[in-house]
């Protein structure tokens, strides 16, 4: 399995995971063949790459943060859901770009804007076998290293974000270990925690002080009405605080650790919000959207490595590390010395002692076929790599 940008994709690849359409109904089914009206298909909907498989024998490479099966369900619900927050709570707001945090929040505050809140009935939106099939379907911890991106359009960002935000943050709670109540609490905390996107009018998302009102929204939105936690109105609220107090909107602190049986001060951050949080940059970081860049993830990593202490909790990024490998399976690499110098390939497995030093299956030499593609386990040798493009930039 690789992972190339739609531009280099060419009719008879077959593709590697299934793509969706926006509403979260499927466009092409895994195995399905690339065809010159199918790529220009994919390139209508806006995606920007693509999975396919490579060369030689398939093998199960890799998986979703979340099983298929649980993911297309959630997605299409979710979407229907945030469409709805935006027909009716942010018609029933008339929230304007001019307006700061505190005309917003008058505004959400309004009998008529809470009155649309409860019709919405948020616990039956989010709760059923869709929410239950997600939950349990995110990867585990002995999955982790396998775990690979999934390309996404701009107009299904908000969903796919949620929904990786969540995965990301179940599977770092369960590294800390807190409980499934907890981990299924936190779920939808992390689901719901940019809800307050979908209340502002689209002026207000392109400028940074628009952009910094949606954490107030969200609390606002979900802190009372719903017959959800509070503290999800808190995720929502904190996600964009930072450990070290410098974040917004209310530059809160963070906890000294992030226990379980650790409670929240005034001025702190909860430690939901504080894993959200970890989960959120990285997610923002490598998914190209909306600004159209992306790091890759090594890239992310390297930054967020020096953000640990300063914008992020220093538990929830480690957790994170750990369970989140910098080369990631279908990445395309290049190999530097040895014996297979100049050689290139991808990415084709990853251990949890090997984050750093993945498998790689040599594939080309000067772009044309190796007659066998060659394994090399890199964790047990001292041969250089880099992906494909790195230094080019």
């Amino acid at each position: 399995m690789r992972r190339i940008k739609l531009e280099d994709a060419v009719a008879g690849q077959r593709v590697a995971r299934a793509l969706y359409y926006p509403n979260g109904a499927a466009m092409l089914a895994s195995g399905a063949a690339l065809t010159p009206a199918a790529i220009q298909r994919l390139a209508q909907a806006g995606y920007r790459d693509l999975y396919v498989f490579d060369e030689g024998p398939e093998t199960d490479e890799g998986r979703d943060l979340v099983i298929e099966a649980a993911r297309a369900p959630m997605g299409r619900k979710l979407a229907a859901f945030f469409k709805s927050v935006r027909d009716t709570i942010g018609r029933a707001a008339g929230i304007e770009a001019t307006d700061d945090a505190a005309a917003a929040g008058e505004k959400l505050g309004r009998p008529e804007v809470r009155k649309a809140v409860k019709a919405l009935r948020f616990v039956e939106a989010m709760a059923g076998p869709e929410l239950d099939a997600f939950f349990d379907g995110i990867a585990l911890e002995k999955d982790a290293p396998m775990v690979t991106g999934m390309p996404r359009t701009e107009a299904s960002h908000h969903v796919d974000h949620a929904m990786n935000v969540a995965a990301r943050s179940v599977m770092v709670a369960r590294r800390l270990g807190w409980t499934p109540r907890e981990c299924r609490e936190l779920c939808v905390g992390a689901l719901l925690h940019d809800v307050g996107y979908h209340v502002l009018p689209e002026e207000a998302l392109k400028a940074a002080p628009g952009q910094q009102l949606h954490p107030a929204a969200g609390y606002h939105i979900l802190r009372s009405d719903t017959g959800l936690s509070l503290l999800c109105a808190h995720c929502a609220y904190q996600h964009h605080e930072r450990f070290d107090g410098r974040g917004f909107p209310r530059r809160l602190v963070g906890m000294p650790a992030l226990s379980p049986r650790d409670s929240v001060g005034p001025g702190s951050i909860h430690r939901y919000a504080s894993v959200i949080a970890v989960a959120d940059v990285f997610d923002l970081l490598t998914c190209g959207f909306p600004d159209g860049w992306a790091m890759r993830d090594d890239e992310a990593i390297g930054l967020m490595r020096k953000e640990t202490g300063k914008a992020l909790h220093p538990d929830a990024l480690r957790a994170f590390l750990a369970l989140t490998p910098p080369y990631p399976v279908g990445l395309e690499i290049e190999v530097l010395d040895g014996e297979w110098a100049g050689c290139t390939g991808v990415v084709s497995g990853v251990t949890a002692t090997g984050m750093e030093r993945p498998v790689i299956r040599v594939l080309r030499s000067g772009g044309a076929p190796l007659p066998k593609a060659v394994e090399m386990d890199l964790a047990k040798s001292e041969t250089g790599f880099r992906p494909r493009g790195a230094g080019e930039r």
